[in-house]
């Protein structure tokens, strides 16, 4: 295993038996903008250390879904992707699943057992199938061991397609305890957004135009735009610039405020208005830049045990 894919975005890897997943890149998008939501923060303290009386007065009204999303997803500070999505993926984001295949029931011996001893044994195959998703109906049939094979599996095909009529086209569902919202994703906007909210939480005093170019918002105003610039404008148009830049960024930092806060009423993405708790911007530097730190560590951690295998 190379060290990238305890950083990758891909789960292709980290299959878990008896679990099914749709893998999709928006999932470490989700995973990324809980590390942003006030409200999620506020869930991971009541859950270790508990809340202080000027929190529990600032706690949004619908919490209790919050901290619901919180028992599902658990902490996304000291971890990276892959071991979150190991520990929590599958079982919120996939199904219980088993791949439908052929398998003996019983064996019939001529004289050693008896008619009670073959029901128990077709009692047991009903209830392992009654415990598994419905994978759709299945034929029960008898086939002579000491037969022609050749003559057996002709007769196993036929009965195959008499029988294909009964094939459930639908079988019945069991859904996630998560879904991603919708079917298409902008992902070059989603990786914006999460770069506009790390730049706002590391420098929150900044003017909204320069976080914008900074998070590189704006096709037009941001490669126009120099973040750096002083604060007096060279012309009327880099003046007219920076007041488009910075209504642009105006509104994608609620917009992005919004799918950070969705994210953990365990929506995403989505940006439906809602009740959230307020943007301590320093604090969600902090706890972010703790993250950060810890991933260094153990990006140390893994890169020496490669490195050293023994």
């Amino acid at each position: 295993m190379t060290i990238d894919q305890y950083w990758g975005i891909s789960t292709g890897d980290t299959a878990k038996a008896g679990w099914h997943v749709q893998e999709h890149y928006a999932h470490f998008l989700w995973f990324q903008y809980l590390r942003f939501s006030p409200s999620y923060l506020l869930a991971r303290k009541a859950r270790t250390i508990g809340l202080s009386k000027q929190e529990k007065k600032s706690l949004p009204k619908d919490f209790d879904r919050v901290l619901k999303t919180y028992d599902l997803l658990g902490d996304v500070h000291n971890t990276v992707f892959r071991y979150w999505w190991e520990r929590n993926g599958y079982e919120v984001f996939g199904v219980p699943y088993e791949k439908p295949v052929a398998q003996v029931i019983s064996v019939i011996e001529d004289g050693k057992r008896t008619k009670k001893q073959y029901q128990e044994d077709f009692g047991r195959f009903l209830d392992d199938e009654s415990k598994r998703k419905s994978m759709g109906n299945s034929l029960v049939l008898s086939i002579p061991l000491d037969g022609n094979q050749t003559q057996s599996l002709n007769q196993i095909k036929r009965y195959l397609l008499q029988y294909k009529h009964l094939q459930q086209p639908n079988p019945k569902e069991i859904k996630p305890k998560l879904n991603l919202q919708g079917q298409r994703f902008n992902a070059n906007a989603l990786i914006k957004g999460f770069g506009l909210l790390m730049f706002k939480a590391a420098f929150p005093d900044m003017e909204n135009w320069r976080l914008g170019v900074s998070a590189k918002l704006s096709d037009s105003y941001s490669p126009a735009l120099n973040h750096r610039a002083k604060r007096q404008t060279k012309d009327a148009i880099e003046a007219g610039d920076r007041i488009l830049m910075g209504e642009i960024t105006y509104r994608s930092l609620q917009k992005y405020q919004l799918i950070s806060e969705n994210a953990a009423r365990g929506r995403f993405p989505c940006s439906d208005a809602l009740d959230i708790a307020p943007f301590d911007w320093p604090t969600l530097n902090i706890q972010y830049q703790k993250t950060v730190k810890w991933e260094d560590k153990e990006l140390a951690r893994v890169q020496k045990k490669a490195n050293n295998p023994k």
